[in-house]
């Protein structure tokens, strides 16, 4: 993950102690997954926060492990090296991508976790500043597609094509973010917040609020930034595109998205912002949303149920911005 990379989602986080029923706010933050994690929640005492933070960063480690890409003995990358068999899985991994799968489904093919091969081959690419050529990608794509991934049983899993690499990027931390919740929630906490590198999910509003403040931003036609907050309780927001992660290439932006169909990186100049009921949800829609058009993302968006969402294209001869009639409900008015 680069560093210094500006996110138009960022939660408020005011330095105050709330005494009401004895709860206090305590704030911890992990390095993991490639990106500082912050996790904010109450409790009625310090002794009590500090064994939940260990539960959670013990928690994030285990998942880590099972969906991490970088650690060659992970649970993915085992899957990934045994095509045509039906695998074994741990129930995290098999929920993912199970999960995962039915995104793939909902938003026309545009999410899709099978990605590893030309997410390699573009990453190699902007480390050599040099365009992949149109045969590489072809042959990348040869080893990519939803649709070979099987789930034979409620515990195994299928690939069927040879040199698949799964990447669960654009979903993880969402999932990681939905298990952090459920699992202080388990220990009877169930005000809490996950900062997952910019994408938030936030459980119950903390003591006399009705909602968790959050920092919303995007650039209108005019190139000057607009700036609103968002009230969530209970939900995820996550922001997707290449309008902020991006490397130029013989002149031209190329995102670290890709576009499943065409194997390229998305270069369309695009910024979507997702509120849905999980992190998992906010997570995969922003990713596969990113890819699509504007008309076919309108499409998803109004056959999804409980999903805001917030578009804008700026290309350099056009600017379009579309929103879901209930996003503009969670803007604070001031």
């Amino acid at each position: 993950m680069k560093e210094n990379i500006y996110l138009p989602i960022f939660v408020f986080l005011f330095v105050f102690q709330s005494f009401l029923w004895a709860q206090t706010r305590f704030e911890y933050n992990y390095e993991q997954m490639g990106t500082q994690i912050g996790l904010v929640f109450y409790d009625k005492d310090h002794k009590n926060a500090d064994f939940l933070a260990k539960l959670v960063f013990k928690r994030i480690d285990e998942l880590n492990r099972i969906f991490s890409n970088y650690l060659i003995d992970s649970e993915i990358n085992r899957l990934s090296e045994t095509p045509y068999e039906n695998v074994k899985v741990s129930k995290d991994l098999f929920r993912l991508l199970f999960i995962s799968s039915v995104y793939s489904q909902k938003t026309f093919g545009s999410f899709d976790v099978t990605l590893g091969p030309l997410i390699e081959l573009w990453k190699k690419a902007k480390s050599n500043k040099k365009i992949p050529l149109k045969s590489e990608i072809h042959f990348a794509l040869g080893k990519t597609g939803h649709g070979h991934m099987e789930f034979p049983a409620v515990d195994m899993i299928k690939l069927n094509k040879e040199g698949m690499q799964l990447d669960v990027g654009g979903i993880g931390k969402g999932f990681v973010a939905d298990e952090i919740i459920a699992l202080l929630a388990n220990h009877g906490v169930r005000i809490a917040l996950v900062d997952m590198g910019g994408d938030i999910t936030v459980g119950d509003p903390p003591p006399n609020k009705e909602y968790w403040t959050l920092g919303f931003s995007f650039f209108n036609e005019n190139g000057e930034e607009v700036f609103n907050k968002l009230k969530l309780r209970n939900q995820a927001v996550a922001t997707s595109g290449d309008l902020y992660q991006y490397e130029l290439l013989d002149g031209k932006r190329y995102s670290h998205i890709i576009d499943p169909k065409s194997g390229m990186a998305l270069s369309n100049n695009i910024q979507v912002t997702v509120i849905a009921p999980t992190g998992t949800m906010a997570d995969a829609y922003a990713s596969g949303i990113s890819v699509l058009d504007m008309v076919e993302g309108e499409k998803v968006v109004r056959e999804t149920p409980a999903l805001e969402v917030y578009i804008i294209m700026d290309m350099p001869s056009a600017y379009k911005q579309w929103n879901s009639k209930g996003f503009l409900d969670y803007i604070l008015e001031e």
